[in-house]
């Protein structure tokens, strides 16, 4: 028993030590959630600083009434949060067009106009955190009211306990902080303001070397997003050619709503749906495909596995809808070309690794499809991404749908983009106890190499009780695509892939659409 002895008297030392330390820490993290407030006057704007403990390190930009930005800006268990209480929009404007002097460089236009506005904005800040490690300490220190003896050394314990709590919160965000984590924004607030408030695409790319580009980059989208509160903001992505990307719409009129929303908002240039447009394969599903004519873009869709023959002509009624089955079209210089699913899966569940199987296996025709083209497609569609399993490397991007998640990875030089479900898994997405959120992505391809050079991810709730955008910049969307495909295993290079009555057709090239 002497080792059981030995471990009674460690945790007698321990204890007048464990209890004020746990105390100190509990009552610093209730001081700085609570307490940790300031309001800072940086130029033309009144700023509320505030911070609380979190599960991830981030920054959020609160701007009401347009809603607010964050980004993942530092390690750390602490969320810093800034509230943009009052602006004065003219003062704000003239700062941001001050012209820049001819002879004098660029960083000395910069320092002029917003040397001021750092100064200011750097001192509330060092403020804000003395504030934090303050109230930290004195939270600590407060602990010791839950002790029935509040001697003074146990009031010294419980604000060590304090300081503790402050470093583990403060320390790491001090030590990673960057700023330059907001040119990967997410929005949350009103749908039309979205497009002003998390940038150009372009200005994200580009590498910014300071806080003042970093600062002058968030102000002008400040003063569009004002300016959006007259008329919606012009040319959202700079250049760059948009796309909507939806899928698995399963029948919900809302999904379509929500499509011709954000098509509308951010002035895409066309639609392009990956199927699964409909749910059983009943007669009166086709119905839904009347909603494509609400669109005044080229509407590019290829059949899903919930899709049967009625709804892809249905589809193809429509005078702005391009049904894609081995062929392709052209959109504002960006060449698409696309594949049906081969399958129709409703009450089929027992042949899932069958139809996997198939799509595999055809995904080998794909791929010679693509290259047989006179002009090599910039995108391929398809429904489920196991149609492009060997496609991948033979084409710059490929966007996909089918499993109801938002999805992105790069194989073989080629950049895999999944949606989720614009219609919140239809049907059975109503009858969850927990409905899924309605999403969708937009695309900013560049003219100049046609792929992609970011994806906005759009979610939005049930009800649309909520909103978000999340940016992701695709940085090899730069660089032209340059082949390397993925490698096909022997067996299926023997045996010619084939598709239960259905052939991959082989156009001579891709037809322009306006």
């Amino acid at each position: 028993m002497p080792s059981r002895d030995r471990v009674v008297a460690a945790g007698r030392r321990l204890d007048p030590w464990l209890l004020p330390l746990l105390a100190g820490m509990l009552g610093a993290v209730l001081a700085i959630t609570f307490l940790a407030r300031e309001d800072a006057r940086v130029g033309p704007a009144t700023v509320r600083l505030s911070a609380r403990p979190a599960l991830q390190g981030s920054s959020r930009l609160a701007l009401p009434p347009f809603g607010s930005m964050s980004a993942r800006t530092h390690l750390g268990p602490l969320e810093f949060r800034a509230t943009v209480d009052d602006v004065d929009v003219g003062r704000l404007g003239k700062l941001l067009d001050t012209p820049q002097v001819p002879g004098r460089p660029r960083s000395a236009a910069l320092e002029a106009t917003l040397g001021p506005l750092e100064r200011q904005a750097r001192h509330a800040g060092r403020e804000f955190v003395v504030r934090i490690a303050l109230f930290g300490l004195l939270g600590g220190v407060a602990g010791v009211v839950l002790f029935p003896r509040r001697t003074r050394r146990r009031a010294v314990r419980c604000g060590l306990g304090g300081l503790l709590a402050t470093a583990v919160l403060l320390g790491p965000a001090l030590a990673t902080y960057d700023v330059g984590a907001f040119r990967e924004p997410r929005y949350q607030g009103a749908l039309e303001y979205a497009p002003a408030l998390i940038g150009d695409v372009r200005t994200g790319l580009d590498r910014l070397r300071t806080l003042r580009e970093e600062m002058t980059l968030i102000g002008r989208n400040l003063d569009r997003a004002y300016a959006a509160l007259a008329k919606p903001p012009a040319d959202p992505g700079n250049g760059t050619v948009r796309v909507l990307h939806v899928s698995d719409m399963h029948l919900n009129p809302a999904g379509f709503d929500l499509a011709e929303r954000l098509a509308t908002q951010f002035e895409v240039a066309a639609v392009v749906d990956t199927g699964d447009m409909g749910t059983w394969g009943l007669p009166p599903e086709p119905q839904i495909a009347a909603n494509i004519r609400r669109f005044d873009v080229p509407y590019l869709f290829v059949k899903g596995n919930h899709d049967d023959a009625d709804m892809v002509a249905a589809v193809a009624a429509n005078d702005n809808a391009h049904v894609l089955d081995g062929s392709g079209v052209e959109v504002a210089g960006i060449r698409f070309f696309g594949v049906a699913d081969p399958t129709f899966t409703p009450g089929k569940g027992y042949r899932v690794e069958e139809f996997e199987k198939l799509k595999e296996e055809q995904s080998v025709a794909v791929a010679d499809a693509i290259e047989h083209q006179a002009l090599r497609p910039n995108v391929l569609l398809v429904h489920d991404g196991l149609l492009a399993t060997y496609a991948r490397g033979h084409v710059a991007t490929v966007l996909e749908g089918h499993l109801h998640a938002f999805g992105t990875e790069v194989a073989g030089g080629t950049r895999i983009l999944r949606a989720g479900s614009a219609g919140a898994a239809g049907p059975d997405g109503l009858r969850a106890a927990a409905p899924p959120p309605a999403t969708a992505e937009i695309l900013y391809f560049s003219p100049a190499t046609r792929r992609p050079l970011a994806v906005d991810r759009i979610t939005v709730g049930p009800l649309e009780s909520s909103f978000s955008v999340e940016r992701v910049l695709l940085p090899e969307g730069e660089t032209p695509f340059r082949p390397d495909p993925v490698p096909v295993p022997p067996e299926l290079l023997r045996t010619p892939p084939t598709t239960s009555g259905q052939v991959i057709e082989v156009p001579d090239g891709t037809a322009p659409v306006g």
